[in-house]
């Protein structure tokens, strides 16, 4: 069993694919901000009038995106408290400008992401908003920082505030039942890495999509195996493969799985 890999591996390996794809997030996350007021019609010849405050939050919001940059380069170079100064700075900002709000407050990372946490609060008979995702990732990339300075509850609760503000977001459902399986919580590792594989196909970002799918399965298949259910930890590695037959770490969990299972048989 690769038990070494654990959070940190795992966890270091998300960041990456975070940071890869972060340009695509942070660039698209305005689109489809549904707390901005609806566009007013524009009489002919005459420009629309400008909202003061909404251009302040659209200056603010860029500067964010600065800091989440700063921030993800200071990460990237071995400088993880610098990188959680920048984090509390956005964190900051968006704690302070959406506390009296009284609708719950979402963080949408793809057009289909948003609408679904409107279709949930509704369901939820719960008024709501979607913004764009920089809150939630400075938190969730402070965990990082935070792990990489050992504050494992520091960490938890950063992952969990950002699971919070974006709740279908498989990276960050993943990196926080990693998080789980380092404490042994297996039933809230399990019940997190489900959530994360039942939304990998409509909320990653394309190019996420089949690394999320795969991290997700092979969480489940970790836990089964961990608390005895083999049959189904083999199951799912053995579809791992025929997803992906270079997949090392399914392979040298099945051999692990395989081993289990002979010696359960030669004890019976």
């Amino acid at each position: 069993m690769i038990a070494a890999m654990g959070i940190g591996g795992m966890m270091r390996a998300g960041m990456l694919a975070v940071l890869l794809t972060s340009g695509l997030v942070f660039s698209t996350g305005h689109a489809w901000a549904q707390d901005q007021p609806a566009a007013q019609p524009q009489t002919q010849g005459q420009a629309a009038p400008a909202d003061p405050k909404k251009e302040a939050e659209n200056a603010e919001d860029q500067a964010m995106l600065r800091l989440l940059q700063e921030g993800t380069q200071a990460l990237r170079t071995g400088q993880p408290r610098q990188a959680i100064a920048s984090y509390d700075q956005i964190i900051a900002t968006y704690e302070a400008r959406y506390k009296n709000r009284k609708e719950k407050v979402y963080c949408g990372s793809t057009p289909a992401e948003t609408l679904a946490y409107m279709v949930l609060a509704a369901s939820q008979k719960q008024s709501a908003i979607a913004v764009a995702p920089t809150w939630a990732v400075a938190y969730f990339l402070k965990g990082f920082a935070q792990f990489d300075l050992q504050d494992l509850p520091g960490a938890k609760a950063s992952l969990e505030r950002a699971r919070d503000l974006s709740p279908y977001n498989p990276q960050f459902l993943i990196e926080l039942a990693n998080l789980y399986k380092s404490e042994k919580n297996w039933p809230l590792a399990l019940e997190t890495y489900q959530a994360a594989k039942e939304h990998s196909a409509a909320f990653s970002l394309p190019q996420a999509k089949a690394t999320n799918e795969m991290k997700a399965q092979h969480g489940i298949a970790f836990v089964y195996s961990e608390t005895g259910k083999l049959d189904e930890a083999e199951a799912i590695y053995k579809q791992c493969l025929a997803m992906n037959p270079q997949d090392a770490y399914a392979q040298h969990e099945l051999d692990y799985v395989t081993q289990q299972k002979a010696k359960q048989a030669h004890v019976h």
